[in-house]
């Protein structure tokens, strides 16, 4: 489904934050930056197709199969997540707004004094509640922007899908493996019972796991000893190459199990590139 068809389907179930606007001026969002959020929504309607899921197939297959993210795709799936719960409590406000306008305008209608106290007390409400939408719309804003600042730090297409979340998992979670097995070292000087199985459970061998990691440790303890302090851009570096190292040894475990394709196309939602 291309932009146009996508931004119209959108704009057909968009109307609750249209509605929201009668509340009347908010404190930061104004109407640019409410169509500026509005034209951002769109594609998020699309992504949110990728996401449907608790788990990956790979976290499924080679983890539960064998009983600090380091994929810009679980990044952002954080951020969709985060918009949608954000997007949903807008939409609930602005249908409730609607309906307590609706009350208001037939209490007023009665011309019942107890009746337009009740209207009074309604109106007070809404205008209590501009503080709570603007606030909820600052956050939505938040996490557009930092969705949309991660695809362009790192190149993903605004048509990107389940898939290529899919084969950013392997060395998400290499890095995350030997991240954690690497503050082990530091702590107590040896991998731990959990992280080996990690390890292992993408195809990397402990115990290579371990010297690697120890070697790594002595070249950093000796920029230490000489003066020198590495930046945490060394570590980024270092569990890059082990992710390019060891990005193929998952396949030992799925031939340990059985497993014949990792990622399943017919079970994803793809987009036609």
């Amino acid at each position: 489904m291309g932009e146009v068809a996508y931004l119209k389907e959108y704009q057909q179930h968009s109307k609750a934050l249209e509605l929201v606007k009668s509340a009347g001026g908010l404190a930061t969002i104004n109407e640019q930056k409410l169509a500026k959020i509005e034209a951002m929504l769109p594609a998020v309607d699309r992504e949110n197709h990728t996401a449907g899921r608790g788990n990956t197939q790979t976290t499924n297959q080679l983890m539960t199969l064998t009983m600090m993210s380091d994929s810009p795709y679980r990044r952002i799936r954080q951020c969709l997540a985060q918009i949608e719960s954000k997007r949903s409590a807008i939409e609930e406000t602005a249908f409730s707004l609607k309906k307590e306008q609706i009350k208001i305008k037939r209490l007023r209608a009665t011309n019942d004094e107890l009746d337009a106290v009740e209207a009074d007390e309604l109106e007070h409400k809404l205008y209590r509640s501009r503080d709570y939408i603007d606030a909820a719309y600052k956050e939505l804003a938040v996490f557009l922007e930092t969705k949309q600042e991660i695809q362009e730090a790192h190149n993903i297409p605004d048509d990107w899908d389940e898939r290529d979340a899919e084969l950013a998992e392997i060395d998400n979670h290499i890095k995350m493996a030997f991240r954690q097995a690497h503050r082990d070292m530091m702590n107590t000087g040896r991998i731990g019972l959990g992280n080996m199985e990690y390890l292992e459970q993408f195809g990397i061998h402990p115990q290579t796991a371990q010297r690697i990691i120890a070697n790594y440790i002595q070249e950093e303890e000796k920029m230490i000893d000489e003066g020198q302090m590495p930046t945490v851009n060394r570590l980024y570096s270092f569990l890059d190459k082990m992710a390019e190292t060891f990005h193929n040894a998952h396949e030992d475990v799925l031939n340990r199990i059985g497993i014949k394709e990792l990622i399943k196309d017919e079970y994803l939602y793809l987009e036609n590139k």
